[in-house]
Parts: C-alpha cells; structure tokens; sequence
C-alpha cells in the first residue's frame, strides 16, 4: 500500500518487487535525464500567482519535473473536463458528476490550487450524499473558479511554447511524421503519437502546422481518438 501523494520511487520500487527480473529493461547511464530540482526562471512567475501553492504542488506532483506536466495537463484539459461536469449536472447525471468532481478534486490537489481542490472535495461528498440542494447552490462557483485557471496558467504556454533557437523542420520529416502519426492513431497508441508529437516540437514549425500539432496534443491528453482522426483526415 502507497499512501498519497504517491512517490514516483517508492511506486517503482514497489512495482519491481514484483515483476520478475527477466521481463524488466532498466536504464542505463545513457537513458538518464538530470531531474530539474526548481522551476525554471521562466515559470518562478508561478510563486507570485494567487490560487496556486506552487510548493504544495511539486510536493504532490512527485518533483519539479511531474509539476510542470501535471500544471500543463491541467490546461490542456480544462475545457473538455468543465464541458463534461457542466453536462452531467444539466443532464441530473449524479453519478457521473461525483466522478468527475473526484477527479478535479485531485487534478486541483495535485497542481497545488488548493482552494479549487477543496471545493471539489465538498461537492463530491454532497453527490455521495445525493444532496442535490448543494449541489445546485454552489455548482456555478465552482466551474467559474475552474475557468479562471485559464487566466491562471495563461502564460505557461507562452513560456513553454518558445522556438526562436530551434531549426525549421525539413519538410519530408514533417510529411513523415504526419503520415506516421495516421498510422499509429487508429490504433490508439498513445505513446508512439506522445513520441512523435515530442519530436515535432523539437523543430519551428510552419504556423498552421504547429497550431495543428497543438491542438492534437490537447485532444491527446483528452483520449481523444475520434477527434485525433477527424483532426488528421483534413488534410
């Protein structure tokens, strides 16, 4: 048993404990990546921001590394998550919106918005009681302060989004990227489309290819497999 925040090297060490050694490939020095021990100076913006306890959450995130991603997963799928808790409460669906209250709860807890997290606490808890009332009176307050991380986190893409230094993509590589990721996107292989999509972004892409590749690793961090097709059909 891991209690949470679950800490990325106890789950490992926990994992091998029981997996037997034949079927493990372990790094080596090569495959080794130094492991950022603070956030980079062109996020230290985010100590300064209100709504986000930016120690809390590379505690919970398991490292500054975790943090990062886990800050801009929450972007990413911010949208699609406020659609679906916004329906399920339209719809009466109780069930469904405890869920997804549960997984903001976490999510929020996670990039350290504590105020959001403990929001969604309460109003999981009211949908484990089916106390609709509660729900009804407070569901507005929450989804608006769910949007405002959108102002909130604004800039992480702006900082993170930078490719002044980076060489223009060949572009038979971005043809070949392309028709690999028709391939391997039917198949619903999220790593090969994460890899590719990790190489595309070490290139300065055209700017409809990169607002193209961006919106497909939105839909990515959504699961979005129909929306990744109909995204690479259009051309």
């Amino acid at each position: 048993f891991l209690a949470k925040p679950v800490d990325s090297a106890a789950l490992e060490t926990a994992i091998m404990k029981h997996i037997p050694e034949e079927m493990m490939l372990k790094p080596d020095a090569a495959d080794a990546e130094e492991e950022l021990t603070e956030l980079p100076d062109n996020l230290k913006w985010l100590y300064e921001t209100e709504g986000i306890n930016v120690e809390e959450g590379i505690t919970n995130s398991g490292g500054v590394s975790n943090y990062i991603f886990s800050l801009q997963l929450f972007l990413d799928t911010l949208d699609k998550n406020s659609s679906v808790i916004c329906d399920a409460y339209e719809t009466d669906n109780i069930r469904l919106y405890t869920i997804k209250v549960h997984a903001l709860k976490s999510s929020a807890r996670i990039i350290g918005a504590d105020k959001l997290s403990k929001m969604a606490a309460d109003m999981e808890e009211a949908g484990n009681k089916n106390d609709r009332d509660y729900i009804t009176l407070n569901h507005d307050e929450l989804i608006k302060e769910y949007a405002s991380y959108k102002d909130i986190l604004a800039g992480i893409n702006g900082d993170m989004a930078s490719d002044e230094n980076k060489e223009p993509i060949p572009e038979a590589d971005l043809k070949e990227a392309y028709e690999a990721l028709k391939d391997v996107i039917p198949q619903m292989d999220y790593d090969s489309v994460e890899m590719i999509v990790k190489g595309l972004n070490e290139y300065k892409l055209p700017k409809e290819d990169a607002k193209r590749i961006s919106e497909l690793t939105t839909l990515l961090k959504n699961f979005d497999w129909d929306g990744m097709e109909q995204l690479m059909d259009k051309f």
